[in-house]
């Protein structure tokens, strides 16, 4: 593993610390720009994309964790292949940051239960709807039933909820960091595989 340094002497432990520090706080700050990613799956030839939140991070396990419907068609996409990719960008650092690796779907565990309980009670009615998710309407709706749009205190822990609950974790082996710069941009990737890393800097 090779640290060297770029122009204005940033070297690549700098990088990773940096990347760490950033995904920290994505999770902690909903106003962060890291507090959402491009989620990328696999759907036969297909990538599909789509917006998630950042629910959780370990630089130590290099996993990712974000929430989602189980009936949702990403959940079986990961099941029948496993390869995602994760993108974030912050506009105001001019940062782009991608991470690649293979996803698995929680349930019915400890994972699953523990991610849960972190679920704020005005959002578990978000994944009580009659239909799953990307099901077909007559008319504009969020598929909630009437009293539960009014988030009635009664309803708001709805008995489906959990059942419709899913965790996707995303384990990472690979990072590719772009900084955007005026006077030339600046890359650089790193690889994982059996617990050893390989760093370097590439060409933007």
């Amino acid at each position: 593993m090779i640290f060297g340094k770029s122009e204005n002497n940033t070297t690549l432990e700098d990088v990773l610390d940096s990347n760490w520090r950033i995904l920290h706080k994505g999770v902690g700050n909903v106003r962060h720009p890291f507090h959402q990613a491009v989620l990328t799956t696999v759907e036969g030839h297909k990538p599909q994309l789509r917006t998630v939140i950042l629910r959780g991070f370990s630089e130590e396990d290099r996993i990712l964790i974000c929430h989602c419907d189980a009936r949702s068609p990403k959940v079986t996409q990961i099941r029948e292949n496993p390869n995602v990719s994760c993108l974030f960008y912050h506009p105001g650092k001019w940062l782009q940051l991608r991470l690649s690796g293979t996803a698995t779907v929680h349930t019915d565990d400890k994972t699953a239960e523990s991610q849960w309980e972190k679920v704020k009670l005005p959002n578990r009615i978000n994944y009580s709807t009659a239909y799953p998710p990307g099901s077909p309407t007559e008319n504009p709706g969020s598929g909630l039933a009437d009293l539960q749009r009014d988030k009635a205190s009664t309803l708001l822990d709805h008995p489906d909820a959990r059942k419709n609950f899913a965790v996707i974790v995303c384990r990472f082996d690979d990072l590719d960091w772009l900084l955007l710069k005026l006077t030339g941009n600046i890359r650089a990737k790193f690889h994982w595989e059996d617990n050893r890393m390989e760093a370097s800097w590439i060409i933007p």
